[in-house]
C-alpha cells in the first residue's frame, strides 16, 4: 500500500512538472516566388513556429500558425501577382519572422515581425500571439485580462473562476475585462509612446493616430519572466529599428495601480 502510494505520489510530480514544462519551438522556414522563380512578381521569405510535439495544445498552436501561412500563399500573395495595381515595380519582397517572447510553460507568446517591400516602400508590422499552455483553455489564445491574471499568479486552470476576494491585490483587474483595462492602459501607453528618443526625427502622432495604430488588446505578450505584460508599440518610428524594439512592461500590480487611480478619479 505504502509503495503505491508512493507512485501515485511520484506519478502526480511528474505530470504537474509536464503541465509547466517549456515548449519546444522549432522553425519553419521556407521562401516562395510568384507566379515562378525565373520570371517573380513577389519574393516570400518566411519563418513560422512549429511546435514540436503530438499533442493537442501543440496541434491547435501549430494549425494557428499553419492557416496563416497557407493564407499568405495560397491566397493573398498569389491574389497579388495577378493583380496588375499590386504588382508595382515587378519586385516586391515580403518576409515573416518571428521571436518567442514568452516560454515558460504556463504560456506562449510568439511576436510575428513583418515587412513588405512594393515599389520603393518598405512597411513594417507585428503580430504579438499569447497561448495558454498549461491551462483550461491551451492551445487557444488568451485575451489580455486572462494573461494579466496568469502573470500576477492566478492558477491558469482557475481563469473562469476567479474571484476578487481570493486575490484582492488583483481586484481591478478581476473584476474588469479586457476592454476596460485597455481602456484605462490607453493614454498612459501613449505618453511613455511619445517619450521614446526616435520619436524626434519624425511627426508626433495625435492621440487619435495612435489608437487607429495602437491596441493594449491586440498588441501584447506576457513577457519571459512571467513577472510582465510586454506592449509592443505599432513600427510609427521613422526606421527598422523601431520594429520591436519599442516595449513598455508593465506588472500586474502596475496595471492595478491604474485601474484603482482610474475608479478614485471617477
Amino acid at each position: 500500500m505504502a509503495k503505491r502510494a508512493a507512485l501515485s505520489a511520484l506519478a502526480l510530480l511528474l505530470c504537474a512538472a509536464c503541465a509547466f514544462a517549456e515548449l519546444t519551438v522549432e522553425r519553419n522556414e521556407g521562401e516562395l516566388f510568384l507566379p515562378d522563380e525565373s520570371n517573380w512578381v513577389y519574393h516570400f521569405t518566411y519563418a513560422y513556429p512549429r511546435i514540436v510535439g503530438d499533442d493537442y495544445t501543440a496541434a491547435l498552436i501549430n494549425d494557428t500558425y499553419q492557416m496563416a501561412l497557407d493564407e499568405m500563399t495560397r491566397l493573398v500573395l498569389p491574389m497579388f501577382a495577378n493583380a496588375p495595381e499590386m504588382r508595382f515595380d515587378g519586385k516586391n519582397e515580403v518576409k515573416h519572422d518571428f521571436t518567442v517572447a514568452c516560454n515558460n510553460g504556463k504560456l506562449l507568446s510568439i511576436v510575428q515581425l513583418r515587412s513588405q517591400t512594393m515599389g520603393e516602400e518598405t512597411v513594417y508590422s507585428l503580430e504579438p500571439l499569447t497561448f495558454d499552455v498549461g491551462g483550461m483553455y491551451a492551445g487557444e489564445t488568451l485575451t489580455l485580462r486572462g494573461v494579466i491574471l496568469i502573470q500576477a499568479g492566478v492558477d491558469p486552470e482557475q481563469l473562469e473562476d476567479v474571484r476578487p476576494e481570493d486575490y484582492p491585490e488583483i481586484a481591478h483587474i478581476i473584476q474588469g475585462s479586457s476592454s476596460s483595462v485597455a481602456e484605462a492602459l490607453m493614454p498612459i501607453l501613449y505618453r511613455a509612446f511619445l517619450g521614446h528618443p526616435d520619436l524626434a526625427e519624425t511627426e508626433t502622432p495625435s492621440y487619435e493616430d495612435f489608437e487607429i495604430e495602437f491596441s493594449p488588446t491586440h498588441d501584447f505578450a506576457a513577457s519571459q519572466s512571467g513577472n510582465y505584460i510586454a506592449f509592443y508599440y505599432p513600427p510609427m518610428l521613422p526606421s527598422k529599428a523601431g520594429q520591436g524594439n519599442t516595449v513598455i512592461l508593465l506588472s500586474p500590480a502596475d496595471i492595478e495601480a491604474i485601474l484603482a487611480a482610474g475608479e478614485e478619479a471617477e
